[in-house]
């Protein structure tokens, strides 16, 4: 599995936790009719599609216009821009200069003011572009603003610098997550350990595969399949170490694994 697809596994993943937490409102309590309930949901869909499309025209506004045009275009268009719709036009993939012409626009919008969801979108599409200090200087802004940084922005981190060749700077940024006391997740540890066993760093990965299960935290599906894919042929010795320490993993995987 190549480190792209690795990447879009865990993004998707802990990507669908912060769209949980950003788009989350409280359910009423009262009791609702049937026909209200309907009516609910057609608005709802109604809505949706609305975004969607919205959303999709701004996408192409940054896509095939200057920016000075598509400037003026952005500034006529009347919605409410809220963290959720500027982080969705960002996700949409728009040219990397856009995007941060964009960002900085956004920023100056009166009522608007940029979330750790929209920096660390910002943050993944510097880092996808190798553009590292330019990665950087968001992160730093985040901290200087006092924006909360997560496992999410923590894991783009650790990946980009991997992906550009840093190890070292990537084991720095996983240990910094640790001390500043982010909730570590089944994503976090396997994204961490997927970094480890490709720079060959299988003990240490097997150690954090270790900590994990200690912490509470049960491996998922791709977790297993990092584990099958770094460990088959390596040094037997990992091999049973992680058998006798294991108690997540069922004995068809332990099978896979020798």
């Amino acid at each position: 599995m190549g480190s792209d697809r690795a990447f879009g596994y865990w993004k998707s993943s802990i990507r669908a936790l912060h769209s949980l937490h950003q788009f989350r409102q409280k359910k009423p309590v009262q009791r609702t009719s049937q026909k209200f309930r309907k009516s609910t949901e057609k608005e709802n869909v109604d809505h949706k599609i609305y975004m969607r499309d919205t959303i999709g025209n701004i996408s192409k506004i940054l896509r095939y216009l200057t920016w000075d045009s598509a400037q003026e275009q952005l500034e006529k268009l009347s919605i409410r821009w809220d963290s959720y719709t500027v982080n969705q036009v960002l996700k949409s993939h728009p040219p990397m200069e856009k995007a941060w012409l964009f960002f900085n626009w956004a920023s100056r919008l009166k009522g608007f003011k940029h979330d750790q969801f929209t920096y660390t979108t910002m943050l993944d599409i510097f880092g996808e572009a190798r553009r590292i200090e330019s990665m950087n200087y968001v992160f730093q802004q985040m901290q200087e603003k006092g924006i909360k940084t997560d496992a999410v922005t923590y894991t783009s981190l650790m990946h980009w610098f991997s992906n550009d060749g840093d190890i070292e700077r990537a084991v720095r940024v996983w240990k910094e997550m640790k001390a500043k006391g982010c909730c570590l997740t089944v994503v976090s540890y396997t994204a961490y350990m997927k970094i480890l066993f490709d720079n060959k760093r299988v003990k240490e990965a097997a150690d954090v595969y270790k900590e994990m299960l200690q912490s509470g935290c049960a491996p998922n599906c791709y977790t297993y399949t990092v584990l099958m894919e770094h460990l088959t042929g390596s040094d037997i010795s990992v091999v049973l170490k992680l058998n006798h320490i294991t108690f997540g993993l069922n004995a068809f995987v332990l099978i896979l694994l020798v």
